[in-house]
């Protein structure tokens, strides 16, 4: 029970802080805390089959001292120049999805050069 009563706390603190308080957002486009939370939530875990503390520090969640943040935005990244270039050529824009479908590593990842 306090465990779900830190975790409320947590989310309703990075929810409802103040909205100008972004930090450290490096990649993706949204102005407010509410924008990252709903993107996280509705693509990135679902996408990848894990939960925020796999990426990222629960108690400062700036923070870039886990590796799998600093993967992520990288991979972030990537999906959003892939986009650009899809939707030059008139294709639909691609997500995690692509090469996650649900499971924190791709099932086929790249061949290491």
């Amino acid at each position: 029970m306090k465990r779900i009563v830190l975790i409320i706390s947590l989310i309703s603190g990075f929810l409802f802080g103040q909205q100008s308080e972004l930090k450290n957002l490096k990649v993706l486009p949204y102005k407010t805390k509410r924008e990252v939370v709903k993107f996280m939530k509705s693509v990135v875990a679902p996408e990848l089959g894990v939960k925020c503390s796999f990426c990222h520090n629960m108690t400062d969640y700036s923070s870039d001292e886990k590796d799998h943040k600093k993967v992520a935005r990288q991979m972030i990244a990537m999906v959003q120049q892939s986009n650009k270039t899809m939707n030059d050529l008139n294709f639909h824009e691609i997500s995690c999805w692509v090469c996650h479908r649900g499971n924190e590593h791709p099932e086929h990842p790249p061949k290491k050069k």
